[in-house]
């Protein structure tokens, strides 16, 4: 791998310890990959939350610390383990939010925005065309890649925050223009397109849509043609978060929608191989999507989930519209989540009020996967959620088992106590 004069005295120490050691990594790493050379840094997103971290990654951020190390490029973070707002509502092991905290003092240290987000690219770090990341949220990276235009691939917990340190990283995966080419077509009925969305409908049906899309091409970049050019932001955001727990990589080509794909020939390069791998999706292939995602056939709900990627202010501003005048059942739990600055909005909107009185709580900065859930929750616990991220991501064996519906469904859930389907039944 070819190194400028700068990557070599940052390799040689001359810039202090913790680029060194960054650079020394990151020159394993490219070599590995066997990459031609390093790419500028535009833009850094880390993991925070100490459940998935653990006392490791705790050590590795406090020791980067220690060495003197500064985040070069703009840097935000995932969300935590905790909800510092409401300690109260939670069940918390022994020594967790110390620890947790001490996360957080780290990133203050080394520079972080303190976003505690799963959505950067919705207005907390937003990269432009071209340019490049060292992302670890998967549903991120693949809104950026695929709807903005910028390029990265979807990072560990160690390069990331690395790699911003040294502001630079290897020009391999998705950072390499070559690489972006599309290897499958899925082909969307128009049919289909005209069902899908609207209100209380569209995080379900095009998380569902993401999941099939994702299922499909696996390790492969589809290029994804029928879809209407003017998709809202939620939507996308919700397609996009297939990208990990269903597409393996983080780009989807959306025909009309991403920068390097106005048409099915550009997606794929310039001409649509003839053997092409295709998929047709209709009706009945989200219908079926739907079904596989509730692995129980339970009717009574604990709790109910939404904002799995987190949900921006008009959605919350859609979860109350659908509440109405309702209350939540009690002994049903309905958590909605979202980010800090969307918290501040929400309350300064009367909607934080709104959905307290209803009996609903929205929390901050953290949600089922990021926090201690096998403290909170056991394999008889069923979970209604419209996400089908939350959905993969905690489920399994010794875990709650889950109804997947839209957020009409969900909501009527949390009032009745009852799950029932209605958009595809």
């Amino acid at each position: 791998m070819q190194l400028s004069d700068a990557d070599k005295r940052k390799l040689d120490g001359a810039e202090g310890p913790a680029v060194q050691h960054a650079m020394e990594h990151l020159t394993r790493m490219g070599e590995a990959f066997e990459a031609d050379e390093m790419v500028d840094l535009h833009t850094c997103h880390l993991l925070s939350d100490y459940r998935t971290m653990g006392d490791g990654g705790l050590e590795f951020y406090e020791q980067l610390v220690e060495w003197g190390g500064k985040m070069r490029v703009p840097t935000t973070c995932d969300p935590m383990s905790m909800d510092m707002k409401n300690m109260d509502k939670f069940d918390w092991p022994a020594g967790y939010p110390e620890k947790q905290t001490r996360i957080s003092d780290a990133f203050r240290n080394l520079g972080v925005a303190l976003t505690f987000s799963c959505t950067p690219h919705l207005g907390h770090n937003v990269p432009k065309f071209g340019e490049n990341m060292a992302w670890v949220e998967g549903n991120a990276t693949g809104y950026a890649n695929s709807v903005l235009g910028a390029r990265g691939n979807r990072e560990d917990s160690i390069t990331a925050p690395l790699a911003g340190i040294a502001g630079r990283t290897p020009k391999i995966g998705l950072l390499d223009p070559k690489n972006r080419v599309g290897q499958c077509l899925v082909e969307i009925d128009p049919n289909l397109v005209e069902r899908l969305g609207g209100d209380g409908r569209r995080a379900g049906d095009f998380s569902a849509l993401g999941m099939i899309i994702g299922d499909f091409a696996y390790d492969r970049i589809p290029v994804v043609a029928g879809l209407p050019p003017n998709m809202e932001t939620e939507e996308l955001k919700a397609m996009c978060s297939a990208c990990s727990p269903a597409l393996i990589g983080t780009l989807m080509f959306l025909v009309g929608i991403s920068p390097e794909a106005n048409t099915v020939e550009e997606g794929f390069g310039g001409k649509v191989p003839k053997d092409v791998d295709r998929l047709w999706i209709d009706a009945d292939t989200v219908r079926k999507a739907y079904e596989y995602l509730s692995n129980t056939s339970k009717e009574d709900v604990d709790v109910v989930m939404s904002g799995c990627p987190f949900k921006t202010i008009y959605e919350i501003q859609e979860v109350v519209e659908q509440l109405g005048d309702n209350k939540v059942k009690d002994g049903v739990n309905f958590l909605i989540h979202t980010d800090r600055v969307t918290h501040v909005l929400a309350e300064h909107m009367g909607l934080v009020d709104k959905l307290t009185n209803a009996g609903a709580l929205l929390t901050t900065d953290t949600c089922e996967y990021c926090m201690p859930i096998e403290n909170m929750y056991g394999p008889d616990t069923v979970i209604a959620a419209d996400s089908m991220k939350m959905r993969r991501l905690v489920a399994g064996e010794g875990k709650p088992t889950w109804r997947y519906g839209t957020l009409t469904d969900c909501v009527n859930a949390a009032i009745t106590g009852k799950f029932r389907p209605s958009h595809w039944n």
